[in-house]
C-alpha cells in the first residue's frame, strides 16, 4: 500500500493492471490478488487520493518489477514510470456500486463536448471584430491564436498526464506555484466560469427578445433561460451531457449558416447605408483603442475551453486519447471560424451586429436563434458543470465519497450548488447586459489566461530544471515564456479597452432593464 501526505482524502479502489499480450481480458471486480505469474492478470489495489475538484482519480505510481522494466521500458519516451502508462492503457478503473461511473468518455464525444463548449459565443462575435481589426489581420489572429490554442491544450494534457492529481488548471497552479497559485487559480477560474455563464445568460435573453418581438421582459427572459441550463445541468458526469452536446454542434452549425446564407444572399443596400456595406482589409486609423482591443480579446474568447480539459481528460475512458479530440475540435473551429466570418462580414459590411446573428433579416434572426438555443444552453452548462464538480468536493472536503457516491447528501448538495451557481450567473448577466461588452470583458480579464498563459505556465513548471537540455527544449521554453508574456500584455490591454467601452456606452442598456 502507497502512502500519500498530500492534501484530500484517502480512499480505496481497485484498479486492474491489463496482460499486455490480451488488452481484451474482462475486467474483474474482485479484491483478490492474484499471483503475479508472466502472462496472468494483476490486481493492483492503491490507496489513492480523491481530488478537490473531478470525478477522476489519482493513481499513484507502483513499483515495478525488473521483469516489468525490461518488458516495458523506454528510454526515449518521457516519464515512461508516469501514469500516463497505467491509466492510458493498462489500467481500469472500477467504480464501486453505490458511486456514480465517471471513467467512460469515448474521446469522440469528449470533442462534441469541447466543440459545444468552444464554439458558441466565441463565433457570433468574430464578423463584429473583423469590421474593427479588418479581414486581413482579423483572419491572421483567428488562425494564429488557434494554432496557439491547439499548442497549449496539448500542454495542459502532458502536465494532466505527468501530474494525474491535477484536478483544475487552478490546482495545476497550486502544483507549481503552492498555495498562493491556488488561492488566486481558484477565485480566478471561479469568476471566469460564472462570466462565461452569464454570457449564455445574456445571450439567450437576446434570443428570446427576438422570438418574442420584444413581448417578454429581458429579466424574465434571462431568469427562464438560466432555469434551462439548470435543469440541463443536474446530470453529473460528462458523458450525460454528450448526447446534448451533439445537438449542440448540429444546432450552432445550422444557425450559423443559415445566417450566413440569408446575409450573403440578402441585397445589403436595402438595409445598410453605402458606407456601411463597405468593408476593410486592413484597420484604419479612426478606429478606437478601445474597440480594437475588445475586438482581440472576442477572438481569443472563441478559443477558450481550456477550463474544462482536465474534467474531460479525468472522464475520458483512454485518457492518451485527448489530443485527437484536441485536434478534431480546433481544425474545425479555426476553419468554421474563418469561413463565417469572412462572408457576414464581406456581406454584412461596417455595421455587422454582435451577435452576428442580428445581421439577418427579422424571420432570419428568429429562425437562427431558434436554432442556436441548443447550443446557446449547453456550451454554459458545460463549463457550470466543472465549476460545480469544484464546489462539490470543496463542500465534502471531510468525506469526499460523497461526491461521487449516489446518495441523498450528494444529489442535494448538488442541486443546491447548481442553483446557487446559476442564479449568480442570472444576477451577474442583468449587471452588464451587453453581449459584446461581457464577451470582451471576459476574453480580456480571464481568456487570455486560461486560453494562453496558464497553459504556459504549467508547462514550465512541468519542465522547470530542464529548460535548456537541448535546443528543442529552449525553444519551447523560448516559446511558453513569450505565450505568458503576451497573454499579460493583452489582460491589460484588453481589460483597459473594455471597461473604456463599457463607460463609453454606458448609456445602451441599463442594469436589470427590460430594454
Amino acid at each position: 500500500m502507497t502512502d500519500f501526505d498530500a492534501v484530500g482524502h484517502a480512499t480505496s479502489i481497485t484498479y486492474q493492471l491489463r496482460n499486455q499480450s490480451d488488452p481484451q481480458m474482462p475486467v474483474s471486480n474482485s479484491n483478490a490478488s492474484p499471483k503475479a505469474d508472466a502472462g496472468e492478470k494483476k490486481t493492483v489495489t492503491e490507496t489513492i487520493r480523491r481530488l478537490s475538484s473531478v470525478s477522476g482519480w489519482f493513481v499513484p505510481r507502483p513499483s515495478r518489477t525488473d521483469e516489468e522494466k525490461a518488458v516495458g521500458s523506454d528510454e526515449s519516451a518521457p516519464n515512461a514510470d508516469s501514469p500516463r502508462t497505467l491509466l492510458g492503457e493498462n489500467v481500469v478503473a472500477v467504480t464501486a456500486p453505490d458511486e456514480i461511473d465517471t471513467h467512460n468518455l469515448h474521446w469522440f464525444k469528449a470533442a462534441l463536448i469541447m466543440i459545444a463548449e468552444t464554439i458558441s459565443l466565441g463565433i457570433l462575435s468574430l464578423p463584429f471584430a473583423l469590421s474593427t481589426l479588418g479581414i486581413v489581420p482579423g483572419v491572421i489572429l483567428i488562425w494564429v491564436f488557434g494554432f496557439v490554442a491547439t499548442y497549449t491544450g496539448f500542454a495542459v494534457w502532458q502536465f494532466k498526464m505527468t501530474h494525474w492529481e491535477m484536478a483544475s488548471l487552478a490546482h495545476g497552479l497550486e502544483l507549481v506555484f503552492g498555495r498562493w497559485g491556488r488561492y488566486v487559480g481558484h477565485v480566478s477560474q471561479t469568476l471566469m466560469m460564472l462570466f462565461v455563464m452569464s454570457a449564455h445568460v445574456v445571450i439567450f435573453g437576446v434570443a428570446m427578445t427576438e422570438l418574442t418581438d420584444h413581448g417578454l421582459c429581458r429579466v424574465w427572459s434571462m431568469a427562464i433561460g438560466a432555469f434551462l441550463c439548470f435543469v440541463v445541468s443536474i446530470p453529473r458526469t460528462m458523458k450525460g451531457n454528450s448526447y446534448y452536446s451533439a445537438l449542440s454542434c448540429l444546432s450552432i452549425t445550422i444557425a450559423t449558416l443559415i445566417a450566413l446564407i440569408a446575409i450573403a444572399k440578402a441585397n445589403p443596400a436595402a438595409t445598410f447605408s453605402t458606407s456601411a456595406k463597405s468593408h476593410a482589409f486592413l484597420p484604419t486609423h479612426l478606429v478606437p483603442f478601445r474597440k480594437s482591443a475588445l475586438a482581440t480579446s472576442s477572438i481569443i474568447l472563441a478559443y477558450n475551453s481550456h477550463l474544462a480539459y482536465p474534467t474531460i481528460i479525468n472522464e475520458m475512458s483512454h485518457p492518451r486519447d485527448f489530443p485527437k479530440a484536441l485536434i478534431f475540435l480546433e481544425t474545425f473551429a479555426i476553419c468554421f471560424y474563418t469561413l463565417v466570418a469572412v462572408i457576414i462580414y464581406v456581406f454584412a459590411g461596417q455595421a455587422v451586429a454582435s451577435p452576428a446573428i442580428g445581421s439577418a433579416s427579422p424571420l432570419v434572426r428568429k429562425v437562427s436563434f431558434g436554432f442556436a438555443l441548443p447550443t446557446i444552453i449547453v456550451a454554459g452548462v458545460i463549463l457550470a458543470l466543472v465549476l460545480a464538480k469544484n464546489l462539490m468536493n470543496v463542500i465534502w472536503r471531510k468525506d469526499i465519497r460523497v461526491a461521487t457516491a449516489k446518495s441523498t447528501n450528494a444529489w442535494v448538495s448538488w442541486l443546491a450548488i447548481l442553483l446557487a451557481i446559476w442564479v449568480l450567473a442570472w444576477v451577474v448577466a442583468n449587471v452588464i447586459p451587453n453581449f459584446g461588452q461581457i464577451v470582451g470583458l471576459i476574453g480580456a480579464l480571464f481568456g487570455t489566461w486560461f486560453a494562453l498563459g496558464i497553459c504556459s505556465v504549467l508547462w514550465l513548471g512541468m519542465n522547470r530544471g530542464r529548460y535548456w537540455v537541448d535546443w528543442r527544449k529552449m525553444a519551447l521554453t523560448g516559446a511558453n515564456g513569450s505565450i505568458v508574456l503576451v497573454s499579460a500584455a493583452l489582460c491589460v490591454v484588453g481589460s483597459y479597452g473594455s471597461i473604456l467601452d463599457m463607460v463609453a456606452g454606458g448609456d445602451q442598456q441599463k442594469p436589470f432593464s427590460c430594454g
